[in-house]
């Protein structure tokens, strides 16, 4: 199981492969990638084993590689939504935190 999109290329390791399973991303991540002017090899989009989503994936070279990891930040950070999507949750969850560290401090400080 992969955490990232990306990993070394199996058969040559002076590349790695980016894989994309929507359609929308892969095609921002080769506009960006042509902005940048970073060369790259795509794979055509076919669905993998048990997958009914086409893949597509890039191949680039190690040279361009942090480049390349950059634009694909940016790209995932542009798409996402936020941690804790509810509004009242989140002020929740931050309250909470304040007041365990107030807590602790004022431990800390009686001791």
């Amino acid at each position: 199981m992969r955490l990232t999109n990306w990993y070394t290329h199996p058969a040559d390791n002076r590349y790695h492969v980016f894989e994309f399973r929507n359609v929308e991303m892969a095609a921002e991540f080769e506009r960006d990638l042509l902005e940048a002017g970073i060369e790259f090899e795509r794979a055509p989009a076919d669905s993998k084993e048990n997958d009914a989503e086409p893949v597509a994936q890039f191949g680039i070279h190690r040279q361009a590689f942090k480049s390349a990891l950059r634009i694909n930040h940016l790209l995932h950070g542009r798409h996402r939504g936020p941690f804790i999507a509810h509004t009242g949750l989140r002020w929740a969850m931050l309250l909470l935190t304040a007041g365990m560290v107030l807590l602790g401090l004022m431990g800390w400080l009686q001791s």
